[in-house]
């Protein structure tokens, strides 16, 4: 893809509306089972995991991404998702809405990261009086922003939010028009922003790590658990062995993109609505982990304890149970 094509593709996807989807039954093995996959970095683990991967072996895998975080609710709660990546708080939601899924693992650390146009914008309180674009209102992202504000003691009223539907999106307009001081955009899009704007002569800057801040001021849970793979109950318990192979796949492929960068974005940008360049570049700033979330439960009942304490409502007014991590 070049540039040209890339901005123009992502205009598309910042705007595109939710479509209706459909997922084959898998009843048996020799139906391909599709994973849905972010239109985040996360996704570059899934495709390596299903071209280079065992688990392929068992069951044939195919991917499709969906583009904003209402397509997996729509999708679990109609029936058309079996397994999918999202943000960890929309698997807590779904179950808290009587919905039978359980939440795999975590893949990411955090994506999230603070460009400004303006040298002297450092700190969280910097953005106050400032105009932010923001994409997924009263999701994962604006979430966690809305935490670190209130942590930090961050008037956020007195910021002036922009929200948009995707990250895309965030990145054309912050691009676009003058006066936006600042965008919190997620990876693959932040590198791929970044890289576009200096060869525009665009003088922007990555001045705000989130994940940085984060772990300052949460002790309690130094890492954002961002996002990971949810899955039907009725399917994760009859394909178990499956799960096991899928799941060292999954942690292989993080090993090699670490360790093949260049090859990892190559393959990347065969399913990513990212270019090559943009990729290669957001690798370092991924946070890539594969954890099982009964592993680490006291991390996320940690997590999600801030976020309670924040608004019972973004976990649907109740916190998870032991049972909803396998």
């Amino acid at each position: 893809m070049n540039r040209r094509a890339f901005l123009n593709q992502s205009a598309c996807l910042g705007l595109g509306a939710l479509g209706v989807m459909a997922l084959p039954n898998v009843a048996f093995a020799k139906q391909a089972l599709t994973i849905w996959g972010a239109p985040a970095l996360i996704s570059l683990i899934l495709v390596t995991a299903i071209e280079q991967g065992k688990s392929q072996e068992i069951m044939p895998l195919e991917y499709k991404e969906w583009r904003t975080p209402d397509q997996p609710r729509v999708g679990f709660a109609g029936d058309n998702f079996i397994l999918a990546a999202a943000p960890s708080n929309v698997g807590v939601n779904l179950y808290n809405q009587g919905i039978d899924i359980r939440m795999l693992n975590i893949l990411t650390h955090g994506l999230n990261y603070i460009f400004t146009k303006d040298k002297s914008i450092v700190y969280l309180k910097d953005l106050e009086g400032k105009k932010l674009i923001l994409p997924f209102k009263n999701d994962l992202p604006d979430i966690i922003f809305q935490a670190l504000c209130h942590a930090y003691n961050v008037d956020i009223k007195k910021i002036h939010i922009q929200y948009v539907q995707t990250p895309p999106e965030a990145s054309m307009l912050f691009m676009s028009k003058n006066e936006f001081d600042a965008v919190m955009i997620q990876e693959p899009m932040a590198s791929a922003m970044n890289f576009l704007a200096h060869e525009k002569g665009m003088r922007i800057y990555r001045r705000i790590d989130v994940q940085a801040l984060w772990s300052e001021v949460f002790k309690e849970c130094p890492k954002i658990p961002q996002a990971g793979l949810i899955v039907r109950s009725k399917f994760y318990e009859e394909n178990k062995e499956f799960f096991k192979i899928f799941h060292q796949d999954l942690k292989d492929s993080v090993a090699w993109i670490l360790n093949n960068q260049d090859n990892a974005a190559s393959l990347g940008a065969k399913y990513l609505p990212t270019p090559e360049f943009g990729i290669r570049a957001a690798i370092p700033y991924a946070n890539f982990v594969v954890e099982q979330c009964s592993e680490i439960a006291a991390h996320l009942d940690a997590f999600f304890e801030i976020l309670y304490q924040l608004n019972p409502k973004l976990l649907g007014g109740k916190k998870p149970p032991a049972s909803l991590y396998v």
